[in-house]
């Protein structure tokens, strides 16, 4: 028995309307322009400290 209540809204209903209430109160006016960062901080640091490491042993191995 796979009868949906007609009543009851789907995800799609209630994304769809969702979508609305934010176009009508502004809340979505530059949402598809905002990029979010591709790394974190912790990410950076780690990667600039293995360079860093990188570079000293490269140095001490020329020495």
């Amino acid at each position: 028995m796979t009868s949906e209540d007609p009543a009851r809204p789907t995800s799609t209903d209630i994304d769809a309307r969702n979508r609305h209430l934010a176009q009508e109160a502004g809340l979505d006016q530059d949402l598809e322009s905002q990029v979010p960062a591709r790394y974190g901080v912790f990410t950076v640091a780690t990667l600039g400290i293995m360079l860093v490491v990188l570079i000293a042993v490269a140095i001490w191995i020329m020495l």
